[in-house]
């Protein structure tokens, strides 16, 4: 990435993803792939005012080593130092912003057994933010920085360099980053056309969704009573200033009641969970139950994230995203989650936003689960969206209003 696509890249995330204050400390989370975008958003991050940053990194490298060599119960501890760490900066005025590759081909020689062990890790670490984001406490933002073993598996036909080269090129289109423009206005504007569609939606205050595709998707849900359609800079019902969860973000998404999902729902886009590939899977639900799920590859993994519990086999999400998103007219798969479920509309299945209901943020678990808002140790996201998707939504007087035809919004501002 050149100098000034850089610059811009780390501008955009301090000012636009986490929106840094003065006096604030940025909590880092990267991987070793981004370690030149880190040291340039830390440069601005000190130079917009930041007390203070700290950093955590993670090498895949050496993860992948401890994944061939370590046994399970190993790389299944989560010392409470690694937990407390974090911690002990999320409970003072702090900002989190974490980034790093995909590497699609990395862990093939690990055993799935190992892989599983080391996502409970990694989610029990997850989870300490976690619980600042469904408190509504933590302005926090995802993104992505590209690395050789993603390059080379999405442009196999390319030297490295220009595999290389590729990507940081379709990852700045995605973030709005160029030579010329600025970022941030780029993002304020994409921020409005984005709050457009999800004002309308809550205009409609709908009690349910019926969403079908030519994949076979047919699945119904109502939606949670006071639930907030949630996109970009519009973070749903936070005290917060502004921010923006993840760039890039194509989507506007919200609570369904987890209790009511009923139907079956055909992934449209393979999902790497631990480290490989799970594809062309579907997943039927009965009552809100997960009841079975199926796929042509690497079932196991998808089985032990969906039946781990009773709460993850439930719906946490449903977000809605038109096939006219830039990201799925690059007609690729990323092999990124963060990215790919900006291509497609998309379920997930554990926990809920509580931001996305009125007064979530100030309910215990057993409030939010009385309102059908799903309280979840993890959040899977899986997407569905094609070019045929068709969402109805039906209203509380019984008047059912297309929201989506043929994969795209049909209405809007």
């Amino acid at each position: 990435m050149n100098q000034v696509r850089l610059e811009k890249y780390a501008r955009v995330l301090l000012k636009m993803g986490v929106n840094l204050q003065k006096g604030q400390i940025l909590l880092l989370q990267v991987s070793t792939d981004g370690l030149e975008l880190a040291r340039e958003v830390a440069k601005q991050a000190f130079e917009m005012g930041a007390k203070d940053v700290v950093m955590h990194i993670e090498d895949p490298q050496l993860e992948h080593l401890r994944a061939l060599y370590c046994d399970e119960a190993t790389l299944r501890d989560v010392p409470e130092w690694k937990k407390e760490s974090l911690d002990y900066y999320l409970r003072q005025d702090c900002v989190q912003m974490g980034f790093r590759a995909s590497y699609p081909t990395l862990n093939n020689d690990v055993e799935i057994n190992k892989l599983l062990a080391q996502g409970y890790s990694s989610n029990e670490v997850r989870n300490v933010v976690r619980h600042y984001i469904h408190a509504g406490t933590l302005k926090w933002t995802g993104s992505v920085v590209a690395g050789m073993d993603w390059a080379r598996t999405l442009y196999p036909e390319c030297s490295d360099e220009e595999a290389f080269a590729k990507l940081e090129d379709d990852l700045c289109a995605m973030m709005r980053v160029d030579d010329k423009s600025d970022p941030v206005e780029n993002w304020e504007k994409h921020c409005e056309e984005m709050s457009i569609i999800s004002s309308k939606l809550n205009e409609y205050n709908f009690k349910s969704l019926h969403i079908t595709s030519e994949l076979g998707t047919d699945i119904t849900m109502d939606l949670v009573k006071n639930h907030i359609w949630t996109s970009a800079g519009d973070m749903g019902d936070s005290n917060l200033d502004p921010y923006v969860a993840n760039m890039p973000t194509e989507e506007i998404f919200t609570d369904p009641d987890f209790r009511t999902v009923n139907g079956v729902a055909y992934a449209s886009f393979p999902l790497m969970m631990s480290g490989k590939l799970v594809t062309d899977f579907g997943i039927r639900f009965e009552n809100g139950k997960a009841v079975d799920c199926f796929a042509s590859q690497n079932v196991e993994l998808l089985r032990d994230a969906l039946f781990k519990n009773e709460q993850t086999r439930c719906l946490g999400e449903v977000a809605l995203v038109s096939k006219r998103s830039p990201i799925r007219l690059m007609n690729r798969v990323f092999f990124n989650g963060l990215i790919d479920e900006n291509a497609a509309c998309h379920l997930a299945f554990g926990t809920s936003f509580p931001s996305n209901i009125k007064g979530g943020a100030k309910m215990s678990t057993e409030e939010l689960l009385a309102q059908g808002v799903n309280v979840a140790t993890s959040h899977n996201d899986f997407m569905i969206g094609t070019p045929e998707t068709k969402i109805v939504g039906t209203t509380f007087d019984g008047q059912e209003v297309v929201i989506m035809e043929h994969g795209d919004f049909v209405i809007g501002g």
